[in-house]
């Protein structure tokens, strides 16, 4: 292959990744800035590990996650590229430390958190069928584990009553998957969507989820009414503070807990089913859970020594 300029080759392996199904937005645009720092250097010729470190360490910034994205970047850019071009030059990993730094302590909601955050929304505005709307999402997020752009994503002809599923369309990493949900949760939807008709005869969007003027309840709106309700529960000092985002890690722990506390049997096929469930584009965004809690890393342990202890055969007999 004739020998591309940096800003082509760069092209070429955005367009080539994103065919395959990678969204790519955050790595595209740091690559691109690659290519600009290059063209004001006036750099010619392949990548280079000296022209990558500079790149990755501008402007001056003490923030080594931000270095980090920047070097894993221009890596995977450069390992597609080796191929191409021998003369590519891949630099050092991990020189800046982790891309994403650690993650946030999570706050597991009790039941009893979840019936007094439920309970709260009946204290919100009842205009435009507001207090249904956030009580009706906030118990789907709750027993589904969606995150809040999907539930917000979701359109009526999204959800069907009779087999109870809902399809996520296009969701994170543009993936989409049907999603079943409870008995009670079918119940609670078809609930609100009757009353939603009511008020609503004509409503402005085919969103699933109203603001009071008919249209698209959007995340700012539920964000700012999330920490309202926050703040009347008392919750605002409590460590971790409870976020929206909580709703998922609390739904995804409790099937996991609940697997192992009974001492399942293909625990390991039932996480995969788990992984599909949520959305996870990779098993290992699940498994973080098995170390996000106490219980858990303690019940994996156990169960892995047991493993581990057990004569070879014998788990087959």
């Amino acid at each position: 292959m004739k020998a591309r300029s940096l800003k082509a080759a760069v092209a070429f392996y955005l367009e080539s990744r994103r065919r395959l199904g990678f969204a790519l937005e955050s790595e595209g645009a740091l690559l691109e800035n690659l290519v600009k720092y290059a063209q004001q250097q006036g750099h010619r010729g392949p990548l280079t590990t000296p022209l990558a470190l500079d790149w990755a360490q501008i402007p001056p910034s003490s923030c080594s996650p931000q270095r980090a994205r920047r070097l894993l970047a221009v890596r995977h850019f450069a390992l597609f590229w080796a191929s191409f071009d021998p003369r590519t030059q891949l630099p050092p990993a991990g020189l800046f430390g982790s891309a994403y730094g650690p993650r946030r302590p999570v706050h597991i909601y009790t039941p009893d958190q979840l019936t007094r955050l439920l309970e709260a929304t009946e204290q919100l505005p009842t205009e435009g069928l507001y207090a249904r709307t956030c009580h009706t999402l906030l118990g789907l997020l709750a027993c589904t584990g969606l995150r809040s752009s999907e539930a917000l994503a979701l359109q009526v002809p999204d959800w069907d009553p009779h087999s109870a599923v809902l399809t996520i369309r296009q969701s994170k990493f543009g993936q989409s998957r049907c999603v079943p949900v409870s008995l009670s949760a079918a119940k609670s939807l078809r609930a609100y969507l009757k009353t939603r008709a009511q008020v609503f005869a004509q409503p402005h969007d085919p969103a699933l989820f109203l603001n009071p003027r008919g249209r698209a309840l959007d995340y700012d709106q539920v964000r700012a009414t999330f920490a309202a309700l926050r703040q009347q529960l008392g919750w605002e000092s409590l460590q971790p503070q409870p976020r929206l985002h909580d709703l998922r890690h609390t739904f995804t722990v409790n099937c996991l807990l609940g697997w192992y506390r009974q001492g399942q049997p293909e625990l390991n096929a039932k996480i995969l089913s788990l992984a599909v469930y949520l959305g996870h584009r990779n098993i290992r965004h699940t498994y973080w859970y098995l170390t996000a809690i106490p219980e858990l890393l303690a019940l994996g342990t156990a169960r892995w020594a047991s493993a581990l202890s057990t004569p070879k055969g014998a788990a087959y007999g």
